[in-house]
């Protein structure tokens, strides 16, 4: 019996066996697991350094180079991106395919530390990770201000940040930037010397 001749005499069991295929097909649809943006993992080491302050050329001197210099030495490397901006130095290591990223990421850290000593005494400590899209900003704020750049990073840091991190849905606030406000204690060496006091036992 041929499929038109079927559908003319039995119409309700076309209909049956079309609703069961659509059905089938729903459900499969609805159960399919699909992401925008699939988990994976390049092999990407990424150095981040903020120096407060400092300027892209002085960044650039005394803290990328620095690092550059420190990492080079890596095994596996196919090649390391380095960018200077105001108070902040980003290095990208990229490894060749294949490569483990855990034992990468320990292998910079180790050098990393071995030139800490040689980085600006201002400089926060390197900031080290696995490169990751969850880990990519999703929004990024500029802001300006009449105020003078100490008490505006205050502001920033303590009302502006917290109050941005507590949003729905954030996972990091990153402050970049600006200049942290710092207090500078001056000793009068000969009243110090009066006291029978040093310098050690003051502080």
């Amino acid at each position: 019996m041929k499929i038109a001749e079927l559908s003319i005499k039995r119409p309700s069991l076309v209909i049956v066996l079309f609703t069961i295929l659509t059905l089938g097909g729903i459900l499969s649809y609805m159960s399919l697991n699909y992401e925008l943006l699939p988990k994976f993992s390049p092999s990407v080491v990424s150095i981040t350094t903020v120096y407060p302050g400092a300027s892209p050329a002085e960044v650039e001197n005394t803290v990328s180079r620095e690092i550059e210099d420190a990492v080079s030495s890596m095994e596996n490397i196919k090649k390391i991106d380095v960018k200077s901006y105001e108070s902040l130095s980003t290095v990208i290591i990229t490894l060749n395919s294949g490569t483990d990223v855990n034992y990468a990421l320990n292998d910079a850290q180790r050098k990393v530390n071995a030139i800490l000593k040689d980085l600006p005494d201002d400089v926060d400590p390197p900031s080290l990770n696995k490169f990751s899209l969850d880990d990519l900003p999703v929004i990024t704020i500029s802001a300006t201000s009449k105020l003078d750049e100490a008490s505006f990073f205050d502001l920033m840091d303590k009302r502006v940040g917290p109050v941005v991190s507590r949003v729905p849905g954030v996972a990091q606030v990153n402050l970049i930037g600006g200049q942290e406000r710092e207090i500078q204690v001056s000793f009068d060496a000969d009243k110090l010397q009066a006291n029978g006091l040093s310098l050690l036992q003051v502080q």
